[in-house]
Formats: C-alpha cells, sequence, structure tokens
C-alpha cells in the first residue's frame, strides 16, 4: 500500500513542474513565448496578453484534472500489476495532454504575428554569431569529475573483491554515468552560440550562462550518481537508511536541477528584455508547432532548444525521425511494462522434483536446484525475519531474485509469500535457496529430500 501511494506521490508531482514549465513559456525570453518570435511592440499588444492569459487559464484547468484523476485512481483498491498499468497510461496522458492547449495557442500566436505583420526586416536565415562561438570557454578541472569517479567506484571494487557478480554489474552504473556526464560537458561547450540580435555582447552573455549551466548539471549529475552507488551499496547493510539516502539525493538533485533550468530561464528572460526592438532574430518557420525543429539546410543531429538549456533533434535528419520516433513509441508502450506485471501476479508458481534435480519456476524464470550439491533442506513455518529484496520481484503473490534477511546475507527466492511452509535448501557451495509455491504438500517434498 505504501509503495502504491509512493507511486502515485511521484507522478503527481510532475503536474505542478509541467505547470511551472509551461506557464514559464508565456513569459518572453529571447523574444519567444509559447514557441513564437515577436518584436519588441508584439509582446504587450492586448491580443498577446490576452492569448497568452486564456492559455495560462486553460492550462491549470486542465492541469487540475489531470491531478484529480489521479486521486480519484490512487484511491481505487487495484492489485498491483493493474495498478501500474493504470498508473502509466495516466503518465502518458498527462505528457500529451497539456500539449493540445500549448499547440493550439501557439498557432494563434502565430496567426496573430502573420496578421499584424510581425516580422524582422532581414531575410529570415540562419544567424551564428562567429565571435561568441570562436571564444573558447575555460574548461573546468578534470578533478571535479575524477573526484565522483572515485567515490562510485567504491562499491565495484567490494562487488569484485567478493566476487558478487550480481552487485557489481548494478554498482557498475554508478561510474559508466560519470564518465558519460563528463563526454556530454565536453560536447556541450562545443554548441553554437545564443544570438538574438545584433548585440554582441548580449550574445556572449547567453552563451555564457547557458554553458554555465551545462557545467553544473553535468557535475551535480556525477556526484548524484556516486551517492546512488554508495547508498546501493549502503542498503545492503542497513536497508531503511540506504532507501533514506537515496531519497533525499533524489529530492535534493531534482530540486537543483529544476531550479537550475528555471534560474536560465530567468536569466535569459531579464536579458533579453529591451530586445526586438531594432533586428533580430526569428527562426519560427524551423520549429513545427515551436517544439519541433526542422530544418535541411542545418547539419548538426543535436541542436540547443530555444529556451532554457535542453537540447533536441534536426527531424530534417532521418536520425532525427527515427530517435523521436522511437521516442514517441516508448511512451506509448509503456503501460506494457504493467500489462507483464499483471502477467507476473497471476502466473503460479511450480515445483517439479525429478530424480536429479528440484526446479522452481515462474513465468520466464526458472531455477534448478542440482540434488547432489544439496548440503542440507529445511523446512520453515515462517519467513526469515528482516526479508529483503536486492534485486529481483516482489510482488504480493510471489517474491524471486536475490534478497537478504537479518540471517542470511544472500538468498535467492522463488516463493509464494501468501502461504507456508517453505523449503530452505543450502548447497554445499554456500548458495540459498528459499522456495515454496503455496500448493504443494511442502512436508511431504521435505521428506522427500532428505
Amino acid at each position: 500500500m505504501v509503495g502504491k501511494l509512493i507511486l502515485w506521490a511521484c507522478g503527481i508531482l510532475i503536474i505542478p513542474l509541467l505547470l511551472w514549465q509551461m506557464n514559464n513559456e508565456t513569459k518572453f525570453k529571447k523574444n519567444i513565448a509559447l514557441g513564437v518570435t515577436l518584436p519588441y511592440e508584439g509582446r504587450t499588444h492586448p491580443q498577446t496578453v490576452t492569448l497568452l492569459k486564456e492559455f495560462r487559464r486553460v492550462l491549470g484547468w486542465t492541469c487540475l484534472g489531470l491531478t484529480v484523476l489521479a486521486v480519484v485512481l490512487m484511491l481505487i483498491s487495484m492489485s498491483m500489476g493493474v495498478m501500474l498499468t493504470v498508473w502509466l497510461v495516466w503518465m502518458d496522458v498527462a505528457i500529451v495532454v497539456p500539449v493540445i492547449p500549448y499547440v493550439k495557442y501557439h498557432k494563434k500566436l502565430k496567426a496573430l504575428k502573420k496578421e499584424q505583420g510581425w516580422f524582422p526586416q532581414v531575410p529570415r536565415t540562419r544567424v551564428v554569431n562567429l565571435t561568441a562561438a570562436a571564444q573558447a570557454e575555460k574548461p573546468i578541472s578534470p578533478v571535479q569529475f575524477v573526484l565522483p569517479l572515485v567515490v562510485s567506484l567504491a562499491p565495484l571494487v567490494w562487488g569484485i573483491v567478493g566476487q558478487d557478480w550480481l552487485m557489481t554489474a548494478m554498482f557498475l552504473t554508478g561510474p559508466v554515468c560519470v564518465l558519460l556526464f563528463w563526454a556530454l560537458y565536453r560536447w556541450a561547450m562545443r554548441r553554437r552560440a545564443e544570438t538574438v540580435d545584433e548585440n554582441e555582447s548580449l550574445t556572449q552573455t547567453l552563451t555564457r550562462i547557458r554553458r554555465r549551466a551545462w557545467r553544473r548539471c553535468w557535475v551535480w549529475g556525477s556526484w548524484f550518481m556516486a551517492g546512488v552507488n554508495l547508498a546501493m551499496w549502503l542498503s545492503l547493510f542497513q536497508p531503511l537508511w540506504g532507501l533514506l539516502v537515496m531519497l533525499a539525493l533524489t529530492v535534493v538533485f531534482l530540486v537543483l536541477a529544476v531550479g537550475l533550468e528555471f534560474h536560465l530561464r530567468h536569466q535569459q528572460e531579464r536579458l533579453t528584455a529591451q530586445s526586438g526592438q531594432d533586428y533580430y532574430v526569428d527562426e519560427d518557420e524551423k520549429w513545427i508547432w515551436g517544439m519541433f525543429y526542422y530544418d535541411p539546410n542545418d547539419t548538426h543531429l543535436v541542436v540547443n532548444a530555444r529556451i532554457g538549456m535542453n537540447t533536441t533533434v534536426n527531424l530534417a535528419k532521418k536520425s532525427g525521425r527515427v530517435i523521436l520516433g522511437a521516442t514517441a513509441v516508448l511512451l506509448l508502450l509503456m503501460p506494457l511494462f504493467g500489462v507483464w506485471v499483471m502477467a507476473e501476479e497471476r502466473s503460479p508458481i511450480t515445483l517439479t522434483l525429478t530424480e536429479t534435480t528440484l526446479e522452481a519456476k515462474h513465468g520466464w524464470d526458472t531455477y534448478e536446484i542440482t540434488l547432489t550439491d544439496v548440503a542440507q533442506v529445511q523446512l520453515l513455518q515462517e519467513e526469515p525475519a528482516g526479508l529483503r529484496r536486492v534485486a529481483g520481484t516482489a510482488m504480493d503473490t510471489v517474491l524471486k531474485g536475490r534478497y537478504q534477511s537479518d540471517e542470511y546475507d544472500k538468498l535467492t527466492l522463488c516463493m509464494d509469500p501468501q502461504q507456508g511452509p517453505w523449503l530452505l535448501i543450502t548447497m554445499e557451495d554456500g548458495t540459498i535457496y528459499l522456495v515454496g509455491d503455496g500448493q504443494q504438500d511442502m512436508t511431504s517434498l521435505y521428506e522427500q529430500l532428505n
């Protein structure tokens, strides 16, 4: 029950962030609001103000409706699989539905722009400020990435020394992410300048603050992944503290990342408040609905988003269309993961005893226990105290995978937790299995094994 509430709470948290971000799109930054570039005079035009106000109102009602729907669904009693499927469908809806009023009012604002003739008096070609782009960014010390890399390697070394290959694979995530973030930082520093108008000083300042935001984002992300690795390591010995540390790290990183994005947007808004009075850059024809970049003359696959510190792909390139299409398909297929969990919930656990092996099977997972390698078999009437998952599945009807308990450091489970007794099987190499299907006469099976 607690897990379901946490899951819905995390989903609902997306709504105020989405509302905040899309409301921010109505504030002019670099002469752009709702993906439409307007001159200085167009920003305060009564029709512009009215359209932006209407969009904020419609968006507010949309987000309120999504929140109410989430609360209602959260209160309905469902199995884990059904709940997860419903939650993932709601997530898809929450991502897509707010885009509808955005596109609607983007088109209205663009039509107003055309009606009023709000276009710059120069050809709307791609503008690159070579002076700003040529200025080398002072690189940060590699130590800022080396230190989190070293910290993230500590749990990995522990796994290798202990020959715990499952945990070693899990702990590998931290160092890989730190190296990836370092590579992304190096790449980000080479992005083109932030040209808004003929003011070269403004271009240099905008370019500098975006690169500074990128730098902070990747360094903070490196320390976050190092901390997550340590929290995973801690959870092996102190599960509660490990979980609390991981939650605290996640909250801190999200607050920092969101704060960094909106701080950059506020700076872009403040610095370009007087722009658009004479010459200004207008690239609206290259942005479909103000969101998707399409420029056949641009050789780059990845380009800067016009506002904030995000990037996007060029849909004029085949690889860009493939990336966007794959992303859309993944979003649409997300609920299938919930369907898979439903199938897992309803799949029975089966124990099959042959002359040579005891086979425990659930879904696609099979655990074969060779009888000649068995050192001891015990019949447990109660689960081991402090049973907790390390890697695997934990549902009302099945526990399987790698677990720990207060008494046992490593357990391999394939059991129905709703009904005992269960068999605790210790192998000669020290591997321990805990199995039980909740249907067979486990006492009889225990006697056969002994």
